[in-house]
C-alpha cells in the first residue's frame, strides 16, 4: 500500500517513520509476524503463506482503517526511529542527501530533516509543548485517506477471489474529503546564490569524489520518453570514447555514475535531480579542475550533437528485451513496485511505465540537456584531506563542510570550453541479442545438473538444460581452483589487485555487454577464483570469449598497478570502516584455519611491486583445476565448446586434488565462551556489534534442519524481545551458518554504547538464548508443528527465476559437495523432528556443557560512555523476564556446569587459533 511520498516532508519531522513503526509494533503484537513480513515509511507491504491471505488483509489493513497509536508505544517508538537513525549516521550516502536537503530553501519541503531522531521527535517537540501523540493521529487522518492510498496485491488464488477479499479487507479505510496534499505548486528547492557553489565534504569513507548535481523541475509527465535515462546513459557510459575512459586512460578517475535513481529524494512532484558522481585517484585529486572540465566537455558535446535517434533506439531495444524476458522478481517486490507505479503513471502503464522507453522525442531531451551546463551545476567535491578546512557542520548528522565560490579561472574556462576529440559517442552495441529462440536439447532432462565432461584433474563440466523457466537466458559459471592466494597475505591482496586489473582492462568491452543485460563478476573464494557470466544467452558466448582472452594475456603497466594497488588499499580500509564487516572478519579469523583477514591484507599490501603482481598472475594461470556449471537456455554440446575453449586459450596445466585447497573450520574448546572485544575503527561512530556465536555439529542433513528450525523458531522472539520490548537496538537477527560444514548459530545485535553498556547488551543476549529453552517448552505441540510446517513450506518454495536456481546449484560446487537435493533431504528430516528433540538439540549447544562452544565478538563505539547499563533501561519491565523465570523453575532442565570465559586480544587471535582443534575438510573429492 502507498501514499505519494514528497508531500510527507511538509509534516512534522519524522511523523512518516514512527507511523511505519507503529504498524509494525501492532502486527507484531497482533498475529501477523508469523506468516508475515513489513517495513517501509511511506509504503507498507506484508507477505504470508497463501492459506492466510484472508486474516491476513484484514489485519494489515486494519491499521489504516482504526490504528491504535498507543501513547505508552510512542517512547519505545522513538527509540527504534533513534536507533535506525544512529545505525546510518556513518553513511556517507545518507549524510551527502541530508547536506544537500540543508542546501534548500527554509520554507521548502526538501528542506525538511525526513530521517527523524530522538532529538526531532522528543527533545524538541517536548520543549516546545507540542503534543507527539494528538499530532501524530493528526498526520494519520491527513495523511492516510482512502483516496490518496493504492493497493496492490498477488496470490496464487483467483483473481476474482482476489478482488473480493482486498475489496472486503480496505474498504474500511476512511476517506477524509480532502484533496491530496501537494508540492507541485512549490519552486525548484534551491536558490542559485547558495546552490551554484563549490562545497568541501569530509565523507566517512577513504575516497576521492567529485559529485555534480543539476536541479530540474518535476518530469513525471515526460515517462514516456525518460529525458534523464537518456542522458544518464550516455554521461554514465564506460566504453570507448566516454568521458571515464577517457578519465582511466590518464590514471584520473576509476568509477562513474549519473542520471536519477528514481527515488524520492531525486524524482518527485516538485523536481528532479540529475546528479554525476565522479569517483578520483589521488592524481585525480591533485587535478580536480581537469575531471570536471572533461565531464563538461563531454556534457558539451551532447549538446553540439543534439539528441541522437540511434542511440535512443539502441536503449529502447535494450529496455525492451530486459523487460520481455525479465526473470520473476520476488512477489514481494513486485507487488512493491506495481503499488508504487500506480501512483505515477496512467492505468494502461502501470506494468510498463517504470521500464520502457516508448518515443522518442528530441525536443524533450534537448531541453533537459540544454540545463546540464557548468554555470546551473552544485559541485561537492568529497575528500578526508580536507578536514582542517571545513568547519561548518550540517545539524543533524554533523558532516563537515565548506563552501566557498567556484574559482573565477574555473567559471571562464567552462564558459569558453573547446572540444575534446578524445570524447566520442558510443560505438553501436555488439553485444545486443536478436535471437531469443529456445534450444533443443540434446541430453536427458534432469532435475539437477548432471557431470557431462570429467577430465582426470583439468576440469568438470556440469550441466543442465532449463525446462522450466524457458526463457532465452543462460548462466556460465566458472571456479577455477588453485592454491596461490592462501599461500600468504601478500599472494591474497595480489588476487584483489589481479582481479582489479583484469577488470579495468576490459571495462571498454565488458560494459557494452553489460548495458545490453549481460552480466559477468569475478569474486575471490576459498577455493580459488569464481568468475559468472549470464544473461540472454544469444551473445553470451562473445562475452566469455572476451573474458578469457584478457585472463590468457593479462598485463599491465607500473601507472596502472599503482591505481589499482591504491584503489584495493582504500577499499580494504573502507571495508573495516564499517563494525559489521570487522566483527565478521574477526571471526572467521578464528574459525577458519585457513584465513587471510583484511586487517592481515591492509599490513602488507604497500610492500607489493608490478613483479610480484606478474609472478603471481603466472603462477596462478600455470596449473588449474577448473569446474563449470553451464545452465539455462544452452545444450550439452555449447557446455563442452565452451570449456574446450578455454582450455585452448589459457593452455594451464592440471591441478592434481593432493594440491586443491582443502578448507577447514577450527573446534572452538569445550565448555567455554571465548570472548574477544575490539575497538571500532570509525572512531565516530556510535555503533557497538555484538555477534554471539554457538558452534554446533558437523553438518549432516538432520543437524541441518535442526539447525534451520531452531534459527527459524528463535528469529520473531528474538526481535520482539531485544529490539521491541527491550530497545537494545535497530538492527537484531538471530541465523543459522555452516562454516565449511560446521554448524552454526548466531545472535546479531547493533547498539549504541551511549544507551547502553556492551556487558548489559551481552547479558541480556545471553539471557534471551537461555531463557529461550524454557520459552519452547511452553509451546503446545500445535504451535511447535506449525513452526515446523513453516519451514518446510519455505524450503519447497519453488525458485521464482533461473538465477535462484542456479545460485543454488553453483553454491554446492562451490562447497565442493554436490548435494544438489540438500533441501529435499533436510526437508525429509524435519518431517521426523519432535518438540522434544528440538529443544534438547538447543539446549545441547546453548547451555555450559560439554558441546557448549561459545564466540562472543564484539566490535566497540570508541566515541563516547555508556549511561544506561541496568534493568532500569526503557524497555526493561515489558521483557516479561518474572513469567520466565517462574516458568524455567517449573521445567526440569539437565544439571549444567559454569563454561570457561577465555578472553583473547583480537592480536592473539592467530596464535590462539593455532592451539586448537581442526574439524575434518567438509570437501567431496
Amino acid at each position: 500500500m502507498v501514499m505519494s511520498s514528497l508531500h510527507h516532508t511538509a509534516c512534522s519531522n519524522g511523523y512518516v517513520i514512527i507511523t511505519s513503526h507503529d504498524m509494525q509494533q501492532w502486527l507484531c503484537h497482533h498475529y501477523i509476524t508469523r506468516h508475515a513480513a513489513m517495513v517501509m515509511s511511506s509504503l507498507h507491504h506484508t507477505a504470508c503463506s497463501s492459506g492466510y491471505v484472508i486474516i491476513t488483509s484484514h489485519r494489515f489493513a486494519h491499521f489504516f482503517a482504526s490504528p491504535q497509536l498507543l501513547k505508552g508505544c510512542l517512547d519505545r517508538e522513538i527509540e527504534a526511529v533513534d536507533s535506525e537513525f544512529q545505525s546510518s549516521i556513518q553513511s556517507d550516502t545518507d549524510r551527502m542527501q541530508q547536506l544537500l536537503c540543508s542546501l534548500a530553501r527554509k520554507d521548502h519541503p526538501f528542506a525538511k530533516f525526513v530521517w527523524g531522531n530522538s532529538e526531532s521527535l522528543k527533545n524538541g517537540p517536548k520543549e516546545k509543548g507540542i503534543d507527539l501523540a494528538g499530532r501524530l493521529k493528526q498526520f494519520h487522518q491527513r495523511q492516510y485517506s482512502s483516496h490518496y492510498m493504492t493497493v496492490a496485491a498477488i496470490s496464487p488464488d483467483s483473481l476474482d477471489s482476489l478482488e473480493e477479499w482486498v475489496r472486503e479487507a480496505f474498504s474500511a479505510i476512511p476517506h477524509n474529503q480532502l484533496p491530496p496534499p501537494s508540492v507541485t505548486d512549490a519552486p525548484l528547492p534551491f536558490e542559485e546564490c547558495s546552490f551554484h557553489r563549490l562545497y568541501k565534504v569530509v565523507p566517512v569513507r577513504d575516497t576521492h569524489e567529485i559529485q555534480v548535481t543539476w536541479q530540474l523541475p518535476c518530469l513525471f509527465n515526460k515517462y514516456r520518453v525518460k529525458p534523464l535515462h537518456y542522458l544518464g546513459w550516455l554521461l554514465g557510459h564506460e566504453g570507448k570514447g566516454s568521458a571515464l575512459s577517457y578519465l582511466k586512460k590518464r590514471n584520473l578517475a576509476t568509477s562513474i555514475t549519473a542520471g536519477n535513481s528514481g527515488l524520492g529524494y531525486e524524482y518527485n512532484s516538485c523536481f528532479s535531480l540529475f546528479i554525476c558522481t565522479l569517483t578520483i585517484t589521488d592524481k585525480g585529486f591533485e587535478q580536480i579542475f581537469e575531471c570536471l572540465t572533461i565531464i563538461f566537455q563531454y556534457l558539451k558535446l551532447l549538446n553540439d550533437v543534439g539528441p541522437q535517434e540511434r542511440i535512443f533506439k539502441e536503449i529502447q531495444t535494450i529496455e525492451k528485451n530486459e523487460f520481455n524476458f525479465k526473470e520473476e522478481e520476488e512477489p514481494i517486490d513486485y507487488v512493491e513496485k506495481l503499488c508504487e507505479s500506480m501512483q505515477l503513471y496512467p492505468e494502461e502503464d502501470f506494468l510498463t511505465g517504470d521500464d520502457l522507453l516508448f518515443e522518442y522525442d528530441p525536443e524533450v531531451i534537448a531541453s533537459v540537456q540544454a540545463q546540464l551546463v557548468p554555470e546551473r551545476a552544485n559541485i561537492m567535491l568529497l575528500s578526508k584531506r580536507f578536514a582542517a578546512d571545513c568547519r561548518e557542520k550540517e545539524k543533524w548528522f554533523g558532516t563537515q563542510h565548506s563552501v566557498e565560490d567556484i574559482p573565477t579561472e574555473w567559471e571562464r574556462v567552462w564558459q569558453n570550453l573547446e572540444t575534446n576529440p578524445d570524447l566520442q559517442l558510443p560505438a553501436p552495441n555488439m553485444f545486443i541479442a536478436t535471437d531469443f529462440s529456445l534450444k533443443a536439447p540434446d541430453a536427458p532432462s534432469s532435475k539437477y545438473p548432471v557431470l557431462i565432461e570429467d577430465c582426470d584433474d583439468k576440469y568438470r563440466v556440469w550441466f543442465r538444460k532449463d525446462n522450466f523457466f524457458n526463457t532465452p537466458r543462460a548462466w556460465v559459471c566458472l571456479l577455477f581452483q588453485s592454491p596461490v592466494h592462501t599461500q600468504s597475505p601478500e599472494h591474497a591482496v595480489l588476487m584483489d589487485i589481479f582481479l582489479n586489473l583484469l577488470s579495468f582492462n576490459m571495462a571498454e568491452v565488458t560494459y557494452a555487454a553489460d548495458v545490453a543485460q549481460l552480466e559477468y563478476s569475478t569474486a575471490v573464494v576459498t577455493h580459488g577464483l569464481a568468475l559468472t557470466i549470464n544473461g540472454l544467452n544469444h551473445k553470451l558466448p562473445l562475452l566469455f570469449d572476451c573474458i578469457v582472452k584478457q585472463i590468457a594475456s593479462f598485463s599491465t603497466t607500473e601507472e596502472n598497478f599503482k591505481m589499482a594497488k591504491e584503489q584495493v588499499e582504500r577499499d580494504y580500509r573502507n571495508y573495516i570502516l564499517k563494525p559489521e564487516k570487522l566483527n565478521k572478519i574477526s571471526r572467521l579469523k578464528l574459525l577458519d584455519y585457513q584465513y587471510w583477514s583484511t586487517v592481515d591484507k591492509l599490513a602488507v599490501a604497500d610492500s607489493l611491486s608490478l613483479i610480484s603482481l606478474t609472478e603471481f598472475a603466472a603462477k596462478f594461470k600455470r596449473q588449474l583445476f577448473v569446474e563449470a556449471l553451464v545452465q539455462g537456455n544452452m545444450n550439452a554440446e555449447d557446455a563442452k565448446n565452451l570449456m574446450t575453449h578455454l582450455c585452448n586459450q589459457l593452455e594451464f596445466e592440471p591441478l592434481p586434488k593432493l594440491f586443491r585447497v582443502q578448507p577447514r573450520a577450527v573446534q572452538l574448546p569445550s565448555n567455554t565462551q571465548v570472548c574477544c572485544q575490539v575497538m571500532n575503527n570509525d572512531k565516530q561512530s556510535p555503533n557497538t556489534v555484538i555477534v554471539d556465536y554457538y558452534q554446533c555439529s558437523p553438518r549432516t542433513s538432520h543437524e541441518a534442519a535442526l539447525s534451520n528450525l531452531i534459527a527459524k523458531c528463535m528469529t520473531e522472539p528474538c526481535f520482539d524481545t531485544l529490539r521491541t520490548k527491550q530497545q537494545l537496538g535497530y538492527d537484531v537477527n538471530f541465523m543459522h551458518h555452516c562454516t565449511h560444514g560446521v554448524l552454526g548459530l548466531s545472535l546479531t545485535l547493533v547498539t549504541q554504547e551511549s544507551k547502553y553498556s556492551v556487558e548489559y547488551a551481552s547479558s541480556r543476549m545471553d539471557s534471551f538464548v537461555r531463557e529461550f529453552h524454557s520459552t519452547m517448552s511452553s509451546w503446545s505441540k500445535e504451535e511447535f508443528q506449525a513452526e515446523v510446517e513453516s519451514l518446510i513450506q519455505e524450503l519447497l518454495e519453488p525458485d521464482h527465476s533461473l538465477e535462484e536456481e542456479v545460485s543454488r546449484n553453483w553454491g554446492e560446487i562451490l562447497i565442493q559437495r554436490y548435494q544438489f537435493d540438500r533441501l529435499e533431504k533436510e526437508v525429509e528430516q524435519l518431517r521426523t523432528v519432535t518438540q522434544e528433540e528440538a529443544m534438547a538439540w538447543l539446549y545441547r549447544y546453548t547451555h555450559a556443557g560439554e558441546h557448549y562452544r561459545k564466540l562472543s565478538m564484539k566490535v566497540v563505539s570508541r566515541s563516547t560512555e555508556a549511561v544506561v547499563n541496568d534493568a532500569s533501561a526503557p524497555g526493561a519491565g515489558e521483557t516479561g523476564l518474572e513469567e520466565k523465570e517462574k516458568l524455567e523453575s517449573s521445567v526440569e532442565l539437565p544439571p549444567t556446569s559454569t563454561p570457561a570465559r577465555l578472553d583473547i586480544s583480537d592480536s592473539d587471535l592467530e596464535s590462539f587459533k593455532r592451539t586448537l582443534h581442526i574439524y575434518p575438510s567438509y570437501t567431496t573429492t
